[in-house]
């Protein structure tokens, strides 16, 4: 009789998906998900928004450049080009977590 924590260990170590004749090895590998390694998935809305600079902080595009651009300052412009931080550290760590891929 298998105790409590050998038996989730048991269920922690088998794969959510298993090969099949129809899927080809290739994309079984990729659907593969092992049960002890998972995480929550990358937001991809939020991954094309955000991008990871080398030191883990977020960087992100500032808005209105889109459109109506012929009133605003040649400087204005230039400034909204440019990438900026997420200032606020809460909304930071929540944006980290639905980029990074886990």
């Amino acid at each position: 009789m298998l105790g409590i924590r050998q038996f989730t260990h048991s269920l922690l170590m088998r794969p959510l998906v298993s090969w099949t004749s129809s899927a080809s090895p290739a994309s079984a590998f990729m659907t593969t998900f092992w049960r002890g390694k998972c995480g929550i998935k990358t937001n991809k809305s939020a991954a094309k928004r955000f991008g990871i600079r080398g030191n883990g902080s977020l960087k992100r595009n500032h808005a209105g450049a889109s459109h109506n651009t012929g009133y605003k300052s040649r400087s204005r412009k230039n400034r909204l080009r440019q990438s900026g931080p997420i200032k606020e550290p809460k909304i930071e760590k929540r944006m980290q977590r639905l980029v990074r891929s886990s």
